[in-house]
């Protein structure tokens, strides 16, 4: 019976659960936007946007607590911790704003209850976002289209190299076998610079334990760690590994959103750089979010087989580029 009840809870909640993810990402975005065009003659629409976020994610929740109440389920609390940062946030931004020029003029709220007045308003507030949108993404354009540029130029600069070795050591090359590796290598880019060794036999019992006893602290000099690592290791592709401070800042504006993107690039940029050492990283970002959303309903289980695989990952790309180095001397 109570198995019935919990599915009948999951099922009539599924709506404000949905209502809930899309409320957090547009919070998300809207942060995003302030972020980058605050000051900008646009505060008092990009707050608005921020706001009506935070009324959807309070409202969605406080139905999501009824239901729960209803139905007797004790698992809704956690959700609590994500209305609460959202709330802290929404004021320190008001706040903060506030301090240096007035977010809202006088007697705006006055006009609240005016339905042309708000609609007026909302539709401000969603052509600001959408500028901000296309805007946004005509940069992401921009910046992929000189990524690919530059990966190009490194790809050709790569391939002169290697057909002026090859061309130099032409007798080194006496089967096919070796020609065809020769060829395999070519297409990717080399390994990076040598800068000195990185830890490779990260321990993932081991980072349980010392985060249960650190309170969590372990988990962040983790984070600081593996950014450094995989920089090293993977230098000359393109991209980098945010560190430890917009990981940690980043996350708590974003109620821990950010957090799964740094680690879903970051396992894509592990795997994408392993046929640089002649190796196969077969997990990428999507095995360990599919591990994180979906396996944790399993009881949790999930959650630690995604870190598993982060660690698996991390160790890889780094005894690869050791090895690479340690073979050489």
């Amino acid at each position: 019976m109570m198995g019935f009840s919990n599915f009948l809870y999951f099922l009539i909640s599924l709506p404000f659960l949905g209502g809930m993810a899309i409320s957090l990402v547009f919070m998300t975005f809207s942060l995003f936007s302030i972020f980058k065009n605050w000051n900008t003659g646009k505060n008092k629409e990009l707050f608005n946007g921020l706001l009506i976020s935070g009324i959807f994610l309070l409202i969605t929740n406080v139905f999501l607590f009824i239901i729960s109440k209803i139905f007797y389920y004790y698992g809704y609390y956690g959700n609590f911790y994500l209305l609460i940062v959202a709330l802290i946030v929404i004021g320190l931004i008001y706040f903060i704003g506030n301090s240096k020029e007035k977010i809202y003029p006088d007697n705006y709220f006055s006009n609240i209850s005016n339905t042309e007045f708000l609609k007026r308003e909302i539709n401000e507030s969603i052509n600001v976002f959408i500028s901000v949108f296309n805007k946004s993404k005509s940069d992401f354009q921009e910046k992929s289209e000189a990524k690919k540029a530059q990966k190009f130029e490194n790809y050709n600069n790569q391939n002169a190299y290697n057909n002026n070795n090859y061309s130099n050591n032409h007798n080194n090359y006496n089967n096919a076998g070796s020609y065809n590796a020769y060829n395999n290598y070519g297409r990717n880019l080399g390994p990076a610079p040598f800068r000195g060794y990185v830890k490779d036999d990260w321990s993932f019992p081991l980072y349980i334990i010392l985060s249960i006893i650190t309170c969590g602290f372990y988990h962040y000099y983790l984070i600081y760690k593996a950014a450094e690592s995989v920089n090293i290791a993977c230098a000359g592709d393109g991209e980098e590994t945010s560190g430890l401070l917009k990981f940690f800042f980043f996350g708590i504006l974003t109620c821990g959103i950010y957090c799964l993107f740094w680690e879903f690039n970051f396992m894509n940029r592990t795997q994408a750089n392993a046929p640089r050492y002649g190796r196969n990283i077969p997990d990428n970002g999507g095995s360990f979010l599919l591990w994180m959303i979906v396996g944790s309903w399993l009881c949790g289980i999930g959650f630690f087989f995604a870190w598993y695989l982060f660690f698996k990952n991390l160790n890889a790309i780094c005894r690869a580029y050791n090895m690479e180095y340690a073979n050489a001397n």
